[in-house]
């Protein structure tokens, strides 16, 4: 008895240090993930994706569709190549990164939530969950925000989309094709600024991945009222509003 006693006391003794060892090494990893959510703004508005360096690498064919772009623009025809701004249609990945008004950002269930202010429009990025099956077929009903799955590397939430319509574009002009892959790196620089590095990889209608960099302020907390931006198009009102 006094044997047995003292192997259940040595076994709990065991386990309580092995539950205690677990917990320590998982505070790094829990440390290390920052605090995302809340309200945030583009620090400077701008209608186009910069690349970090040089210019956008368009192929011969993307900038073939970036000069048409241009032409349709000069001459009104908005819907020809740009229906976020003739029909209020999701903007799509990445150009979400660029609209001027607020977002909130909130983190449930391995998913995190973009609550866009502009339209109601919502995006969300699973974090952490294993492939899905795609029973819809993406291939044959692609969507504007497309399909993002993310991980933390460190302090970083690192977002990759794809399966994106080729309706949707990169900003106001540069177009994309179904091969688009987005690749977001959301990181805190500080508790007030949330930096998004963003690489847009298209082989059809860039030469070479390239990369940008859009930066935003934290706002006070807020509920945001309803905003219809087909409203906007029937009062003759620019589809994004400063």
């Amino acid at each position: 008895m006094v044997i047995e006693h003292t192997l259940r006391r040595t076994v709990v003794r065991v386990a309580a240090a092995a539950a205690a060892l677990a917990l320590a090494s998982a505070a790094p990893a829990l440390a290390a993930t920052p605090d995302l959510e809340g309200v945030w703004q583009i620090a400077a508005p701008t209608t186009v994706l910069k690349p970090v360096t040089g210019e956008v690498p368009f192929t011969a064919e993307g900038r073939k569709a970036y000069a048409a772009n241009k032409a349709l623009r000069a001459k009104g025809r908005f819907d020809d190549y740009d229906i976020t701004l003739s029909r209020c249609s999701n903007p799509g990945v990445p150009r979400l990164a660029l609209t001027p008004k607020r977002f909130k950002i909130w983190y449930r269930q391995n998913v995190v939530t973009f609550d866009y202010e502009w339209n109601r429009a919502l995006r969300q990025i699973n974090v952490g969950v294993p492939p899905q099956p795609d029973f819809m077929g993406m291939a044959l009903v692609p969507t504007a925000t497309g399909k993002s799955n993310g991980h933390w590397e460190g302090d970083t939430l690192v977002s990759v989309m794809e399966g994106a319509s080729d309706r949707t574009l990169i900003d106001d002009l540069v177009p994309h094709g179904y091969d688009l892959k987005v690749t977001e790196r959301y990181r805190l620089v500080d508790h007030d600024t949330l930096e998004d590095r963003i690489m847009i990889e298209d082989p059809a209608t860039f030469s070479r991945p390239w990369e940008a960099v859009v930066t935003y302020k934290r706002q006070p907390d807020a509920i945001f009222a309803e905003d219809v931006c087909l409203d906007r198009l029937v009062a003759k009102q620019p589809v994004f509003p400063k």
